[in-house]
């Protein structure tokens, strides 16, 4: 590597770091007033709280900060007539090219690794934070990485084989019921439960009563059977947030179980396949920032630049949630639905690269 490769490098490598830094932190500033505005939890709880989410906030400002970077390195250097320099002496525009490219690449990686390794632990660690010491919810705990849903709340533990928020049924519910010294006395188990506004119906099942006076527990079967409990479909639907937590290998374990239940995993396999062409958005955004920013001495600003980069972002953005919207729903394929904007905006990327060519 060159003088001047080194300076292209250390001078895009400036750019990005302070991007991130300065999205980050603006993320992260009006997350932090709009809950010190609602006074609903103590200053010290909202910091820490924000705290644990920038490692997430900064991996998803890393590809508009590429952007950024690409667009600012390159329109200085040609402000300042120094690409036209590196023209001069042989250094022509693949070279500039494949040198960004190579470091944005190495980003992408990262950003794939910190989706895999420790934006789950982070997810996890907020999520405990906020229901534990936040919700004074000392009881929550919830695990999907096992064959089945375990949630645990107060002197409870369900065990969940598959639940639907849309038509707010459990399928395969098992609660477990214990006593102050966490002793077993009560296991009721049941196929399927529906939530009625008088509460949850089980349907086929049995209740298992086990006491200490009886070396051997009672069992009864029911057809129906009412059931009041302090849950409802909206604490269950935390397990729908849950997958956030997973690793991708993890997260494709539970997709492939939960299908085998007969459940709906479009929503689910969205999200598997837009954690990995997330990873490589950066990519495409470092294209589509070369042709505005290298056709010679360019004129404008700083301001100009960045309003630029916004629009990109934003167009990007919108189709890129429109298409995750479609995968969700069911309109194309969750893969289709998670990698086609990004290949649309890198075909068009190339076009616009071809034109300034020619």
């Amino acid at each position: 590597m060159t003088t001047i490769d080194r300076y292209i490098a250390a001078l895009f490598a400036k750019n990005f770091f302070l991007a991130v830094l300065a999205l980050t932190f603006i993320f992260i500033f009006q997350a932090l007033f709009a809950d010190l505005y609602d006074h609903a939890y103590t200053a010290g709880q909202i910091f820490y709280y924000h705290a644990l989410s920038i490692p997430q906030i900064s991996v998803q400002m890393m590809p508009p900060c590429v952007l950024l970077a690409t667009v600012f390195t390159l329109s200085s250097m040609a402000r300042t007539n120094e690409l036209t320099a590196c023209f001069s002496i042989g250094i022509g525009v693949q070279r500039i090219m494949s040198l960004i490219l190579s470091m944005v690449f190495v980003i992408a990686c990262f950003m794939l690794v910190m989706q895999d390794r420790v934006l789950p632990l982070a997810y996890r660690a907020r999520t405990s934070y906020y229901w534990r010491e936040m919700q004074h919810r000392p009881d929550f705990y919830l695990d999907i990485k096992q064959d089945k849903i375990w949630y645990r709340s107060q002197k409870l533990i369900y065990n969940l084989q598959r639940f639907d928020p849309k038509t707010k049924i459990i399928y395969g519910m098992a609660i477990y019921t214990f006593n102050d010294d966490f002793k077993l006395v009560q296991v009721v188990d049941a196929q399927k439960a529906r939530y009625e506004p008088q509460g949850w119906r089980l349907m086929d099942g049995s209740v298992t009563v086990f006491s200490d006076d009886d070396p051997f527990p009672v069992t009864q079967q029911f057809k129906e059977k009412e059931l009041v409990i302090g849950q409802t479909p909206k604490d269950f639907q935390e397990i729908e947030k849950e997958v956030d937590g997973l690793r991708l290998k993890e997260l494709y374990r539970y997709i492939a179980r939960m299908a085998g239940a007969g459940a709906d995993t479009k929503g689910y396999q969205v999200k598997f396949h837009a954690r990995i062409s997330l990873s490589f958005i950066p990519i495409v955004m470092c294209f589509l920032g070369f042709p505005f920013s290298m056709a010679g001495r360019r004129e404008g600003s700083i301001a100009r630049d960045l309003g630029l980069c916004l629009a990109i972002t934003f167009f990007y953005w919108m189709f890129y949630s429109i298409g995750l919207s479609l995968g969700t729903n069911g309109a194309m394929p969750p893969w289709l639905a998670a990698w086609l904007p990004s290949v649309v905006f890198a075909v068009l990327a190339i076009i616009l690269l071809a034109r300034r060519k020619t």
